[in-house]
């Protein structure tokens, strides 16, 4: 009796002679249940300036840390004094390591107070290159410290970076894909695109350049988990943005403006010799012609096997006859009847 009635308040409440069917526990909802894939927030930051990096999936970590000690190599090879300067740092470092922890602590503290804290503020800019997660599949962002832009833009400094890998076979990394520069970065909607793209634009296309400075350009936009621009749409406007005595040239520019949307944001760099360099391709640029040609091929879609296109001529051809052997039995049969 007591089992029964258990099932009872379980599967029916009474409440003033009326019974109200089970309805899962009193109307609570399961809050563990959960479907899909969470929403995340991580995205390119607005005031950043930086890379995207794309690579092999499931080999980010690998790809963006051969980046970033590739683009520190080819910094200090720019800026040798850096590298002194880091190199006089870390031996100061490590006499400091042999001091007494209180002697290092009081120095610390005394360094905050000349400073008002300001450290603190910075502390985002410690590193010269930073990755960022963007919750992505095989696509990453590298940060470039502000203190770096101010000395190379990071569209020159990847350029040289690659110009490198191109003509010396190095720096390389095994699992990294393209590398493509960010010089702005806005919201993902045509009107900030253009408006990004426009102090861009203005310092590498003067209105008043004298004849034979003339250069030619070309857009190129491309969208990662994005779906709120288009194509159709917005690279119109940034060609407009491009004054008269330059032309578009779609084969090989001298400059390209590249629009990159990802996720809610979109990036714009100006960058140089976009196809010389194999539209940024690490992996390809260190590669000799008959490797490209294989890699290619490997990333091209497979083509059906030549016995599946002669099979499937082959029942064409047997349907188009059936079809013709069923047109004449007609026409045969309706000439007898007239007959």
């Amino acid at each position: 009796l007591a089992s029964a009635a258990r099932t009872d308040r379980l599967f029916t409440e009474t409440m003033g002679g009326e019974k109200r069917a089970y309805d899962g526990g009193g109307g609570k909802k399961n809050k563990k249940a959960f479907y899909g894939r969470p929403k995340t927030l991580a995205t390119i930051p607005y005031d950043a300036m930086g890379y995207i990096v794309t690579s092999d999936a499931g080999r980010e970590r690998y790809s963006w840390r051969d980046t970033v000690r590739n683009l520190n190599d080819t910094y200090e090879s720019i800026f040798p004094e850096e590298a002194a300067a880091a190199a006089a740092a870390q031996s100061e470092k490590v006499a400091d390591d042999s001091k007494d922890a209180s002697d290092k602590l009081a120095a610390e503290l005394a360094e905050l107070k000349e400073s008002g804290g300001d450290e603190a503020a910075d502390f985002a800019r410690a590193e010269r290159f930073k990755h960022v997660n963007l919750d992505l599949k095989a696509c990453v962002f590298v940060r470039m410290k502000w203190e770096a832009t101010q000395k190379i833009n990071p569209s020159e400094l990847v350029r040289r970076m690659l110009t490198n890998t191109r003509d010396e076979g190095e720096p390389v990394s095994r699992h990294t894909l393209r590398i493509v520069p960010v010089e702005k970065v806005c919201f993902a909607a045509v009107e900030d695109v253009v408006k990004a793209a426009k102090p861009l634009i203005d310092e590498a296309f003067p209105a008043d350049c004298e004849e034979g400075e003339e250069k030619t350009f070309a857009v190129v936009f491309n969208s990662r988990a994005n779906s709120s621009l288009r194509r159709s749409e917005l690279v119109p406007e940034i060609a407009n943005l491009v004054p008269e005595p330059h032309k578009v040239e779609l084969g090989k520019p001298q400059l390209v403006v590249l629009v990159e949307a990802v996720k809610g944001v979109a990036t714009v760099a100006v960058v140089k010799d976009y196809y010389g360099l194999l539209k940024y391709n690490q992996r390809l640029l260190s590669m000799n012609e008959e490797e490209r040609r294989a890699e290619r091929a490997r990333c091209m879609p497979p083509a059906k096997d030549t016995e599946e296109k002669k099979d499937e001529e082959k029942k064409e051809a047997d349907g188009e006859d059936k079809e013709e052997t069923k047109e004449e039995t007609k026409e045969e049969t309706k000439e007898e009847t007239k007959e």
